[in-house]
Parts: C-alpha cells; structure tokens; sequence
C-alpha cells in the first residue's frame, strides 16, 4: 500500500526500500509470504517465551513477519478484485500500516543493537 502509491517514479530517482521489497513480495510465491509469516511469528514468540532477555534475538525474525504478513495482505487486495467493499479497504489497509509499523521499528531497532554491539569493545 505505501509502496503503491507512486506507480511512475521519476525516472533519474532510484526506488525507495520500500518500493523495492514491495516488489520482491508482489513477485514471491504464496508459500514463500506464509513461510515469511509463519517463522517470523512462531520464532518470535518462541523467544520471547523461552528467553525473555535475548529479545533482541526476536527482532530479525518480526521483519521477516512484517514482510511476509504485508505481502499476503498486498495478494489479498490484488485478487479479491474491483468487487470490494470500503470497509474491508479500510481494515486491510490499516493492517498494512500496521504490519511496516512494526517492522519498520524492528529493522530500526536491529540496526542500533548490532551498531551496539559492535562498538561496544571499542567505546569501551
């Protein structure tokens, strides 16, 4: 949905990451979304479950969710067609913003705790 939004990018500017895993969900096999889904979840809470402090552990596995769960919901607005009603627009969307929310944040937050950890020796 966010990626969407701009189908003729201007040409001399490169595409958003955004725009780009938009397009490498839109080109993956459902199975592949599901699987995405699935581990990220699963492997998710898992770890979270069995050890409370390695969180940071869970968080790669949560973009990996995000991206899979986008993509399904991406398929699911493609498919169901011009035979839609605004309600449902409006919960797919909303769960779309929600589902780069998160994973957004947990890339993000991925990114600092590595950057943590690998200056952490030298800062210290």
């Amino acid at each position: 949905m966010i990626a969407s939004l701009d189908k003729n990018p201007v040409s001399g500017e490169p595409p958003s990451l955004f725009a780009i895993l938009a397009a490498r969900a839109r080109v993956a096999s459902d199975a592949t979304l599901a699987a995405f889904t699935a581990i990220g979840g699963v492997a998710a809470v898992a770890l979270i479950a069995v050890r409370p402090r390695w969180w940071m552990y869970a968080l790669l596995p949560v973009v990996a969710g995000a991206f899979g769960l986008w993509g399904i919901l991406e398929r699911g607005i493609s498919e169901r067609g011009a035979n839609r009603s605004a309600r449902y627009d409006r919960v797919i969307a909303a769960m779309q913003w929600l589902a780069v929310a998160i994973g957004t944040v947990a890339a993000i937050v991925t990114a600092f705790a590595v950057l943590g950890i690998l200056l952490g020796p030298f800062i210290s």
